[in-house]
Formats: C-alpha cells, sequence, structure tokens
C-alpha cells in the first residue's frame, strides 16, 4: 500500500487536551456572573478569524499584548500559551508546574500555570484569567497552519457564550446566552454533552457495511480532518478494508501509526454524509493515554464541520447544523500529489516539500524534500495562502498541475499529474 505522512497535528493537540484536563489550571476568578463578558454592555459581537489548513484562527491579546494567533479547540479546557516567546514571563505570575505526556515514548513537555491575566478578543474580555504556558515554543503548528501560533483557546469562550462558527464568511458570533432564541431558520438541533469541559453528540455511522447506532464523538474545531475513529474502542469498529498506510511520524512523544481509510456513511440527526474520510490511529500509546476512550468513539474536526454553519449552545446543551449548499455536496478528498508542505521564512509565506510520498506523482515528477515552491499553475505561492496551496492538489484524479520549484539555486518546471490514492 502506499504511504502518506500521518496528520500528526491532529494527534498531538487531542493529547494535550486530555493532560490540560487532567491537571486543571485552576478555577477562574469571575467577573460577575461569568469570567468572560463583553464590552460596553453588548449583547452580542461578531469576530472575524483565518481558516488555515482546516483550523480556525482568532485574535487573542494577552495582557495588553500585540494581536496573537489562537486556535479556537472545542478539545481544550484551558487557555495554553504554546509559543512563550510572545509574551514576558518577567511579567507572568508563574505558579505550578505541570508535565504533559503525549504521543510516542518520549520525553514530557512541561509548563507552568499563569494566573491573574488579562484577554482579550475584540469586544470579548476576561480578567484575572489563569492560563498554562508552555516553557518551550510548539513550532511545528505554525509551519503547519502556514501562519504564526501562538496558543489554544476553548471552553472557557464556550461555556460563556451561545458561538457561531460562520466557515462561509470566516466570521464568530458572540452572544450573550440569555440574548439567544433558537429558531428552525437557524438549522437542524441537535443534543449535545457536554462532558469534563468538552461537547460529546451521538451519531450514527455505516463502516464496512456494518450500522452503527448512538456512536459517541467528540466535536473537536482543533482537528484539522473530517473524522478520527477508535477502531479499539469498545464498539469493535471494523478498519475498513482499503487503507493507506500513513509513515510512521512523530508525536509528542516519539513514534505514531496509523490508517487512513473512508467510511460507508455518517449521519448527524437528519444530515447524512458519505464515502467520509476517516483517520484510524493505531497506537497503544493513543488507547493508553485518552482518559475517556472507553466512552467515546472517535471525534469530528474541521474537514466535516466546514460544511455546516455551526452554532454551540453550551448553556442549553445543544448545537445547530445549517448546510452551507455549495459545500455540504463536497466530496472528501485528500491530497492527490503525495507531496507534503510546509511554510517556513520570517513570514511564513515560503512554501517547502517537507515530504515525498515513494511512487507518488510527486515522486515521478522528480520533486525532492528541501524544494522551494514558487508557483503553481502559474500564480506565485507569495499570493496563496497554504490552504490554497494544498486546494490545488485536490482538483481531481488524473488533472495536472504545473509546479515551479527552485533547488540548489535552481530553478525549473515539474508537471504533477494528480491521482486519488484512497
Amino acid at each position: 500500500m502506499k504511504k502518506i505522512k500521518w496528520l500528526i497535528f491532529l494527534l498531538a493537540i487531542l493529547i494535550i487536551h486530555q493532560h490540560v484536563k487532567a491537571s486543571p489550571v485552576g478555577k477562574q476568578i469571575k467577573e460577575g456572573a461569568s469570567g468572560f463578558f463583553l464590552t460596553g454592555n453588548r449583547k452580542q459581537d461578531r469576530i472575524p478569524f483565518k481558516f488555515r489548513s482546516n483550523l480556525i484562527i482568532v485574535p487573542i491579546q494577552i495582557n495588553g499584548s500585540d494581536t496573537l494567533n489562537f486556535i479556537l479547540d472545542t478539545g481544550v479546557a484551558n487557555t495554553i500559551i504554546t509559543d512563550p516567546t510572545v509574551l514576558d514571563k518577567s511579567k507572568l505570575d508563574l505558579k505550578r508546574k505541570l508535565m504533559i505526556e503525549g504521543l510516542g515514548n518520549g520525553k514530557m513537555i512541561s509548563g507552568h500555570t499563569a494566573i491573574g491575566n488579562s484577554l482579550s478578543m475584540q469586544h470579548m474580555q476576561v480578567n484575572q484569567h489563569n492560563m498554562l504556558v508552555l516553557d518551550e515554543p510548539i513550532t511545528s503548528l505554525s509551519g503547519y497552519a502556514g501562519i504564526p501560533i501562538h496558543g489554544i483557546i476553548g471552553y472557557e469562550i464556550f461555556n460563556s457564550f451561545v458561538v457561531t462558527i460562520d466557515f462561509y464568511r470566516k466570521e464568530l458570533l458572540l452572544i450573550t446566552p440569555a440574548k439567544y432564541k433558537y429558531s428552525a431558520k437557524h438549522g437542524q438541533k441537535l443534543p449535545v454533552l457536554i462532558d469534563n469541559t468538552k461537547p460529546y453528540i451521538q451519531i450514527g455511522a455505516t463502516i464496512s457495511g456494518i450500522h452503527y447506532q448512538n456512536l459517541r464523538f467528540m466535536l473537536d474545531t482543533g482537528a484539522g480532518n473530517a473524522l478520527l475513529v477508535d477502531h479499539s474502542s469498545r464498539k469493535e469498529i471494523p478498519i475498513p478494508p482499503q487503507v493507506i498506510t500513513p509513515r510512521e511520524g512523530i508525536g509528542l512523544n516519539g513514534a505514531v501509526k496509523g490508517y487512513l481509510g473512508r467510511i460507508d456513511a455518517i449521519k448527524l440527526g437528519d444530515i447524512a454524509l458519505t464515502n467520509v474520510l476517516a483517520s484510524f490511529p493505531d497506537s497503544t500509546a493513543f488507547g493508553v493515554k485518552i482518559a475517556d476512550r472507553s466512552d467515546r468513539q472517535g471525534s469530528i474536526g474541521c474537514e466535516l464541520l466546514r460544511r455546516f454553519k455551526v452554532t454551540f449552545n453550551y448553556p442549553q446543551n445543544y448545537m445547530v447544523l445549517k448546510p452551507v449548499k455549495n459545500r455540504i455536496r463536497e466530496t472528501f478528498e485528500y491530497n492527490m500529489s503525495g507531496l507534503e508542505i510546509l511554510a517556513a521564512g520570517e513570514k511564513l509565506d515560503a512554501y517547502f516539500v517537507d515530504h515525498v510520498n515513494e511512487n507518488s506523482p510527486g515522486a515521478k515528477a522528480g520533486l525532492k524534500k528541501g524544494d522551494q515552491i514558487l508557483y503553481i499553475d502559474g500564480i506565485s505561492v507569495k499570493e496563496m495562502n497554504i490552504s490554497e496551496v494544498y486546494q490545488l492538489m485536490k482538483k481531481g484524479d488524473g488533472k495536472g498541475i504545473d509546479v515551479m520549484v527552485t533547488r540548489d539555486n535552481k530553478s525549473f518546471f515539474a508537471l504533477v499529474k494528480l491521482q486519488r490514492i484512497i
């Protein structure tokens, strides 16, 4: 079977979630009824976000800092500073040290709690805010997203507001819970269970011809894939007969293995999606370290959620899904070039080939690790974000893309004929 690079980022974040949950930063010192509030007695606020590599990236300021880029992640309990270099540690009130254990068998990541901070996102604000500050930056997040990533934030926002994510407009709408009223025009209303700060939904699925009801999946906006399925859970979900085996990747703590395949269908309420790409992690470390593994069968990420306008109402324990017409019919596709790309450079606007899958279209075109991509189909990549670069690599089975690269100070063109591998 052909090999691809494992999507390490999504797995790494999942494990950070679990261990922050197990070692909470501490109780929030609240402003009135809620720590997070909208300034000026506002009842709602619209906040633009960037969408890169299927991640929602919002503008955050910490203690009056410049605007920082944070991943908005329903799977994380506490605010995490993943790049401590952007804050003046001498001005942080650092307390308890925490060790964060991730995938693999390497060393754990260390961090400290920082108490009494101010945090704002446009007109949303919180004072006396506690957060986790990692001791060393996770630089891979920025290369994956194509823009600098400084932190992760999640549950505290979703628990304080009704949050609508408009993927089409790339806009968040925060509404104070008392002012939100559901209407059928908003979409289909589905019950959500908030368990230990994380949102879960029950779904139906058909996998390898077997029908499953009431599967418990976590809603994870911090995952860039469509689905992750724990095939070793108590439901004993089988791995599809046709999969591709990812090349061994590196998680937070060492090697991670897994599979990528397709499931027949997934059903969210009355909404059915078919032929959905799913990751099937196959690591002993994964099974052991997910604390609620026996009660969940997987997670739903933004590659699936971006097909909807999504509203989370944690206080009332439900979500609302409104399909986006020009996206709900999109097929689920994987990179057809065999090239793995990372952003680099001071502005993260230079794109380099990080890996070339063996016998892939990229390999047959003569491309190698380290090649810098300059143009795709005559368009400078300086005019593209990393998501747009990857989108061109999903143009369709059999279609060709012209890629201009530079290697050893020499530039040349390569014709990459795309091929669907799963």
